[in-house]
C-alpha cells in the first residue's frame, strides 16, 4: 500500500484517545478496558515527554487503534528501544474483534501505514519481530520496506526434568551487570553485529544497563575478560527473556560455564525464555544438550528511514550520508603540473 492512499471510508486509525475506553464499556471487549487504561496512560506521558526531547528521553509506548464503526477491532504498539529514541519497535497488531469489511491483512497494512508515514514518533529506525511461519504478515512488512535482520530462536527449559545446581572448579565466575562490565559486553556485541544492523538498533552501552534484570549478567574467565553474557533482549517478546551472545572467537570454557549459569538460574513462577541466533550453532548446541528446547522462531525486521518535517516522503540513510558527503567536498585548488614545472626552469 502506497503511502498517500488513503484509508477506507469504514475504517479510522487513531491514537488512543479517553473516548475509546467507552467505546470498549460499550460492547463485548470490556475486558480489555484495563489494558486501555494502562496504554493511554503511558500514551500522555509520551506525549509529554515528545515536548521535552532535550531534556527527557522518551520511554513510554505509543497506542494505535482501528476503529470500524464505533467497534475497535485491532491496536498496535510503537516502543522507544533505546535511550535516545532512535529506534523503536513495533508490535504485532493484536486483534480483538473481528471486521465487518476488512481482512487482517489489510488492517495490518492500514496499521503499519499509520505508524511509519503520519504518526508523530520522531525516529530513524523501526524493528518489528514475527513468527516465522506467519507468512501473511511477513509479506505485509516487506512489503512496507521491513528487511529481515535474523532468525532467534527462543529457548524454555524442558519441564519434568529436575535440575541439580553443580558448581564447576574451572576459573570463571558471574557478575550481574553493573556500569562496567555493560560498556565491556556492549563491545563484544557491537563486534559481532553487522554494520546495518548496528546502524538500525543504535544501541550504547547504557541502554543495556537500564534494562538489566535479575537474569542479566556476564560470564568472567579468571583473567577477568568477558567470554559470555545475558543481556536484554534486542526486541522482548516475553516479560522474561534475555539473550545469550558470547564473543567472535569460541572458547571451550563456555561449554561448562553456560549449563552452570543457564541451570543454576533461580526458577520463577513465570517462565523465563533465552534468546540465541539461528546461525550461532556452538550455543544452540550447548542448550539443546542441557535439555532447553525451542519453543518458537521469530524472524526480526528492520527498517532505517529519514523523515522529513511536515512531509510523508522516506529517504535512505545511504542516500542521506552520501548526499553529506558530496555537499560537503570542497572544491580543491588545482595542483601544479609536473610538466609545467619542467619547462619553466
Amino acid at each position: 500500500m502506497k503511502n498517500h492512499e488513503a484509508l477506507p471510508s469504514d475504517l479510522i486509525i487513531e491514537p488512543l484517545k479517553l473516548k475509546h475506553l467507552s467505546l470498549l464499556r460499550a460492547n463485548s471487549n470490556s475486558k480489555y478496558l484495563g489494558i486501555f487504561q494502562i496504554l493511554l496512560c503511558k500514551k500522555w506521558f509520551s506525549s509529554l515527554e515528545s515536548s521535552f526531547t532535550n531534556l527527557i528521553p522518551t520511554r513510554n509506548s505509543t497506542c494505535l487503534v482501528a476503529v470500524e464503526r464505533d467497534n475497535i477491532i485491532a491496536y498496535i504498539l510503537a516502543t522507544p528501544i533505546n535511550r535516545r529514541g532512535t529506534c523503536w519497535s513495533i508490535s504485532e497488531p493484536y486483534f480483538i474483534g473481528e471486521s465487518i469489511s476488512f481482512s487482517r491483512y489489510n488492517l495490518l497494512q492500514s496499521l503499519l501505514r499509520k505508524v511509519l508515514y503520519e504518526s508523530n514518533i520522531n525516529t530513524q529506525s523501526f524493528l518489528i519481530s514475527i513468527n516465522t511461519n506467519d507468512n501473511q504478515n511477513l509479506s505485509v512488512i516487506r512489503q512496507s520496506g521491513f528487511q529481515p535482520l535474523r532468525i532467534i530462536k527462543y529457548w524454555n527449559r524442558k519441564e519434568g526434568i529436575k535440575y541439580r545446581k553443580k558448581e564447576y572448579k574451572d576459573n570463571f565466575n558471574w557478575e550481574k551487570l553493573n556500569e562496567d562490565n555493560s560498556q565491556q559486553i556492549w563491545r563484544l556485541e557491537q563486534a559481532r553485529e553487522s554494520i546495518n544492523f548496528r546502524s538500525i538498533f543504535d544501541r550504547q552501552w547504557h541502554d543495556i544497563y537500564e534494562k538489566r534484570n535479575t537474569l542479566t549478567g556476564v560470564i568472567k574467565s579468571k583473567e577477568n575478560n568477558i567470554i559470555a553474557g545475558l543481556i536484554p533482549s534486542v526486541c522482548p517478546q516475553y516479560n522474561y527473556s534475555v539473550e545469550l551472545i558470547r564473543g567472535l572467537a569460541w572458547d571451550e570454557r563456555l561449554n561448562k560455564s553456560i549449563p552452570q549459569r543457564i541451570n543454576n538460574m533461580k526458577a520463577s513462577q513465570k517462565k523465563y525464555y533465552i534468546e540465541t541466533t539461528s546461525e550461532d550453532n556452538k550455543l544452540n548446541e550447548i542448550l539443546n544438550i542441557n535439555n532447553w528446547e525451542i519453543t518458537e522462531e521469530r524472524v526480526l525486521l528492520g527498517r532505517s528511514v529519514w523523515k522529513r518535517q511536515n512531509r510523508y516522503k522516506l529517504k535512505s540513510i545511504e542516500t542521506e550520508l552520501l548526499t553529506n558527503l558530496v555537499g560537503n567536498l570542497q572544491q580543491q585548488p588545482e595542483l601544479p603540473s609536473t610538466i609545467q614545472m619542467e619547462k619553466n626552469k
